[in-house]
């Protein structure tokens, strides 16, 4: 499984800059949350075209924060959705994402308090 935070990665997409590559994944962290309702809204309600934006979304958000495990998660459940997978292979892509997101809430504030550099 990917890491969930390749600080190299993240300072590298923010030029060098720790202060601006804490701040992007401190943003990504606060909205984490509510990325995962709409996932999971959008699962309820059987609206595969939402389910899709919804992890494309996730997957765009992961483009300057070096979290690797939450980038391959959300891919993988995009793609999962254009080839229009078995249901059994949506849910356990959704798991998977929702695991990695669990990770980073969990792991996040110690991750923000340790040095990067």
């Amino acid at each position: 499984m990917a890491e969930s935070l390749d600080r190299a990665q993240a300072l590298l997409q923010a030029g060098g800059n720790e202060k601006l590559a804490k701040d992007l994944f401190q943003m990504l962290l606060a909205e984490l949350p509510e990325m995962r309702n709409n996932i999971e809204e959008a699962w309820r309600l059987q609206d595969a075209t939402a389910l899709r934006d919804h992890a494309h979304k996730i997957s765009g958000a992961t483009a300057y924060c070096g979290v690797p495990e939450l980038a391959t998660c959300a891919r993988s459940l995009e793609d999962a959705i254009k080839m229009r997978a078995d249901r059994t292979t949506i849910e356990f892509k959704m798991e998977r994402l929702s695991q990695a997101i669990d990770t980073l809430l969990l792991h996040g504030p110690d991750f923000l308090a340790s040095s990067w550099s």
